[in-house]
């Protein structure tokens, strides 16, 4: 019995040591990242039988593992995703927020002294010092735009490297994945190889904060990561490589695309990118759906307001008694409305045309060719979709209109017909800001003054005090109204059965037709009388030209756009319109903000229930450490009276 005595003592030992070897490594470890705590499984050796009974033999340590629960994991895994990608979009908002604020304060500030100056010209339309500051006020407008436009750009070329840069890493996980995975693989059939499956462990939760990815365990040990539970990202110990792109049809917007191993070259293209969570999903959402919708918005603005301003300025006359010029650039350039379509078939090209700057929207749309003559238009932020019948360009065949101006504010005309399959952008308004540009070089270029002036008769008995100008959208121009037919005479009658009726003639008192009256205007071609008060039948009213600065009719058009809702629908002013894209941005920054802290709590819970199984909790540790040294001293001791008991033996005579 001496000698199982001994062996007894040995194992418990040996037991002891490999705990305080275990209980030693959790302690050194109780600062590493990923670190799970791992505990010696003890069991009995195998029992001997002697003299009718059974003796224990002592013990053994069976394996090494690691406390770990692997739906705890996973939880941690999802809500780290969730949070990594709530947490990077809200720092990408809160850049864009500031810079929104800036832009929408200087351009408060900008349109406030551009209409002060256009009240100084209606005071004096003669003091080219007023003309002047009008146009240094204008030219602040445009810089302000320019400079949004610029910085937001630069801003997606930085999201668009952030984008190239992330791709690389990740696929530098994946390889770190995969090498793993062949480790574990040969470490495994000898024991469980915790620390590498530690390490393993962190790369899946370093992937997990850049995309959104599923895992799958085998019969090996090795796991399989999907991107989204769709794409494989690692299939064992093969890796994929992550790869970004030009983009289609835009190429300035990158996409990404998997390429599998030993695949020379050919890849997978990850289509809906914004879904993919975690960090590279926020880079997306961001540049895609906040980024390019934020400049077509501010586009939109811009737009409008050189349109505007260009409509008055070209129905009055300068301080040269010429007809006015464009303030801004013509909205409708060749040039610019090209730009505004972006497809990846270089056989059909398009032209998108403003056709009313009220009803654009600051939406960019994909388009889709459905056969025949279909087409649907669908807004990539909104999803909100729109069917299209093309009509055919009969002075160009065979390119094919697509008008959506009455409920979009804009037309297309494609060169041709595309493929089923050709990917087609629409951008209406994303170059507005840039596009925007002064063309007036001199203050006497405001045309200040009307082409037309409204004056009473002295006789008239009625209280209508009349302005004139042009229908709003103006139509067609007509050819009856020349210069040849001024001045005009407006004539109210009475129609015989008490109500009054208008006729107009020319300066031959020849009657000019069509003329229509409804809610207080008087329309003859594309001249509108606003009557503003009571007329009486035999009140006449006397439409001559103007010239030079003989009038500021003009300049109070101007004014009046300070005030006039034209933008959305009839719904905002210019600076209602900016203010709202303002605030729409602010109000996604504090809703993400706190998204991302519901999702940093939400991580933070579960991880913290991870740590409870998994983590060293070093109080615990030490009293481990003194009942393992107490195991080892007693054990020795064992070991020790065996030896002393086999000398007695040994020693008798």
């Amino acid at each position: 019995m001496a000698v199982d005595m001994y062996q007894t003592g040995v194992s418990g030992l040996l037991a002891a040591q490999a705990q305080l070897a275990t209980t030693g490594h959790n302690i050194a470890n109780v600062n590493t990242e990923g670190y799970s705590r791992q505990r010696a499984e003890q069991i009995t050796t195998m029992h001997m039988f002697s003299g009718g009974s059974f003796y224990g033999t002592g013990t053994r340590v069976n394996d090494v593992t690691r406390m770990y629960q692997e739906y705890a994991f996973r939880d941690v895994l999802v809500n780290n995703t969730e949070k990594a990608g709530a947490e990077a979009l809200y720092n990408h908002l809160s850049y864009l927020d500031k810079t929104m604020t800036s832009v929408n304060g200087g351009l408060a500030s900008s349109l406030d002294d551009l209409y002060g100056a256009i009240n100084a010209v209606a005071d004096n339309p003669g003091n080219l010092g007023n003309r002047e500051l009008m146009l240094a006020n204008a030219q602040d407008i445009v810089d302000h735009f320019n400079e949004f436009y610029s910085s937001v750009e630069q801003e997606r070329m930085i999201k668009n490297r952030d984008i190239e840069s992330r791709a690389e890493h990740i696929s530098s996980l994946t390889a770190g994945i995969a090498d793993l995975n062949q480790q574990i693989l040969n470490a495994g059939q000898n024991g469980t190889p915790n620390d590498l499956l530690d390490q393993r462990d962190r790369l899946i939760q370093d992937l997990g904060q850049q995309v959104q990815i599923t895992t799958l365990k085998d019969d090996n040990g090795m796991i399989s990561v999907m991107l989204g539970g769709r794409e494989p990202l690692v299939s064992g110990n093969q890796a994929y490589q992550m790869e970004v792109r030009p983009g289609s049809p835009d190429q300035q917007q990158t996409e990404l695309y998997l390429v599998a191993p030993n695949s020379n070259g050919q890849a997978t293209r990850i289509k809906g990118s914004g879904e993919l969570g975690g960090e590279m999903g926020a880079l997306f959402h961001y540049r895609d759906q906040v980024l390019g919708p934020n400049l077509s918005d501010m586009g939109k603005t811009a737009i409008a307001i050189a349109d505007a301003f260009n409509e008055i300025q070209t129905q009055g006359v300068d301080l040269n008694g010429i007809a006015g010029i464009n303030m801004f650039n013509d909205i409708n350039d060749p040039e610019d409305m090209a730009k505004r379509f972006v497809g990846n078939n270089p056989n059909v090209t398009g032209e998108v045309e403003i056709t009313d700057t009220g009803k654009l929207t600051g939406g960019e749309y994909s388009l889709k060719f459905q056969g025949g003559e279909d087409y649907l238009l669908t807004d990539v932020t909104t999803g909100e979709q729109y069917p299209i019948q093309a009509q055919e360009d009969l002075a160009n065949p065979p390119a094919r209109i697509l008008d959506v101006s009455d409920k979009l504010g804009f037309s297309l005309t494609l060169s041709d017909i595309p493929n089923t399959n050709d990917e087609m952008l629409v951008q209406p308004t994303r170059q507005g800001a840039i596009d925007l540009e002064l063309q007036l070089n001199t203050g006497d270029q405001i045309a200040a003054s009307g082409s037309l002036m409204v004056s009473p008769n002295g006789d008239n008995t009625g209280t209508a005090k009349p302005s004139i100008g042009y229908a709003d959208p103006p139509p067609p121009l007509t050819d009856f109204i020349n210069e040849s037919v001024y001045p005009l005479t407006v004539k109210v009658t009475d129609d015989g059965s008490g109500d009054l009726q208008y006729e107009v003639f020319d300066k031959d008192d020849a009657p000019i037709t069509p003329v229509s009256y409804a809610d207080g205007k008087l329309s003859v071609g594309e001249l509108e009388l606003s009557l503003n008060g009571d007329p009486k039948a035999f009140d006449q009213f006397e439409i001559r030209q103007a010239g030079g600065s003989g009038n500021n009719e003009n300049a109070l058009a101007f004014a009046e756009l300070q005030n006039k809702k034209w933008l959305n629908n009839g719904k905002s002013t210019v600076t209602d319109s900016l203010n709202q894209t303002a605030v729409g941005i602010g109000s996604m920054t504090r809703n993400q903000g706190v998204k991302a802290e519901a999702a940093g709590a939400a991580y933070q819970q579960s991880y913290d229930r991870m740590l409870s199984t998994s983590g060293v909790n070093l109080d615990e540790e030490a009293a481990n450490l003194l009942r393992f040294q107490q195991s080892y001293m007693a054990a020795a001791r064992v070991v020790s009276t065996a030896s002393e008991t086999m000398n007695t033996l040994l020693q008798i005579r």
